[in-house]
């Protein structure tokens, strides 16, 4: 694997108008190119930057899938393309069935995952097999290398080098919830696995967020200065209780030293077909179909 050595900060030095504007291809338009945030568009940066993102999508064989709590590839594939440029490495320590390697790779970006489940990782791996010959080349002629590795996030620096990673896209787990049914649309549960390490086995919240913390803190030391950690979640209601799970795990990821450099609505209402009256007609509750993508920063 060859990840980017550039640091973020020397990619965010002011640009030279003279540079910006060459029309020829010169080592001063490469010396633009070297410090740009990402490779969009202005029109594509533009669309990227509104805070709400309704159009993202599964696809049929996302759906075929079943897991019961994967994101669309499409999902990491934009934050991929906002924070980062091709040949740069990309680390998801909660792989699940690999969502944000097929993205990288797609993306001509270096991929690593790390995936406590066997059979998640198992799938993962194949899903990432059947991407065709023409995906797995960066512009610049280099194979694009992404791994999966089966193991414990806490392990993470068994599996990554210090100051090695461009972005960190994740999500990870949402407490127990997966043992309880959905409020929603009451959806029958799906457990993610039986592993003795799963963090959706902890039933104290606050316990749940110092464990998923200490993970954070090793994210945080393989992370690049500079480069960026987007983490996917959901706010969580049990009964007559509402845990704010996107701002409490915000503010511990902040303890651990990162910035809260931004925060990004993920509208998934397309998927919510059957909602029923939360709560009617005694107590009115909100039926919940958004996510939260934390945007955080290693200074």
């Amino acid at each position: 694997m060859k990840p980017s050595t550039q640091s973020q900060e020397e990619q965010a030095q002011p640009l030279d108008l003279e540079l910006f504007y060459a029309e020829e291809v010169s080592e001063a338009t490469v010396l633009y190119d070297a410090r740009r945030a990402n490779e969009l568009d202005g029109a594509t940066w533009t669309r990227y930057s509104i805070s709400i993102w309704s159009d993202i999508r599964k696809t049929a064989e996302e759906v075929a899938l079943k897991h019961p709590a994967m994101f669309p590839a499409a999902l990491p594939a934009r934050l991929i393309e906002c924070y980062t440029r091709r040949g740069m490495t990309v680390l998801d320590p909660f792989l699940g069935v690999g969502s944000t390697l097929i993205a990288a790779k797609q993306l001509g970006r270096h991929g690593i995952g790390i995936e406590l489940n066997p059979e998640y990782a198992r799938i993962a791996e194949t899903r990432l097999e059947t991407l065709t010959l023409e995906q797995e080349w960066s512009e610049s002629g280099e194979k694009v290398d992404c791994r999966v590795y089966v193991g414990d996030a806490n392990e993470l620096d068994q599996f990554v080098e210090p100051e090695s990673i461009d972005l960190v896209v994740t999500s990870p787990p949402y407490w127990d919830i997966l043992l309880e049914k959905r409020t929603a649309d009451y959806k029958p549960i799906r457990h993610y696995g039986g592993e003795e390490k799963d963090l959706g086995k902890i039933r104290d919240y606050n316990q749940f967020l110092k464990a998923i913390q200490s993970i954070f803190r090793k994210v945080y030391t393989v992370l690049k200065p500079g480069a960026y950690c987007c983490v996917v979640v959901m706010d969580i209601r049990k009964k007559n209780r509402f845990y704010p799970y996107h701002s409490d795990l915000a503010m511990h990821l902040q303890e651990v030293g990162f910035i809260y450099d931004d925060l990004i609505i993920w509208d998934r209402r397309h998927e919510y077909n059957n909602l029923r009256p939360l709560g009617y007609p005694s107590v009115f509750r909100i039926n919940k179909v958004h996510e939260f993508i934390l945007i955080l920063q290693r200074p």
